[in-house]
């Protein structure tokens, strides 16, 4: 009976203890997960608010040619079509601080 107990406790303290590296092997994995996804969230927000900045560039290159009594096609026209007029209304209406109006 000393024999089975003892067995059963082996069985039990080596099933506990590949569940627990199980577990460490889990932790791990997520670990480098995290890591990799902390980069990526980071470099998005970085480049966000870079975007931002440009666009906020862009709009107030919009306004001063609007300023100059050019008409949103004109600005168009003058980018050689490398903007749409969608495009060019939206980032003329940008705030400086980088609102919408």
């Amino acid at each position: 009976m000393t024999d089975t107990k003892s067995g059963e406790q082996s069985i039990r303290q080596a099933a506990r203890q590949a569940a627990v590296a199980a577990q460490a092997r889990r932790r791990a994995r997520t670990a480098e997960r995290d890591k990799g996804l902390d980069a990526a969230a980071l470099t998005l927000i970085v480049t966000l608010a870079e975007r931002d900045a440009l666009e906020r560039r862009a709009g107030a290159a919009i306004r001063a040619m609007l300023a100059e009594g050019l008409t949103l096609p004109d600005v168009v026209t003058w980018t050689d079509g490398e903007t749409t007029l969608k495009e060019a209304t939206r980032l003329a209406e940008l705030d400086q601080d980088g609102a919408g109006s």
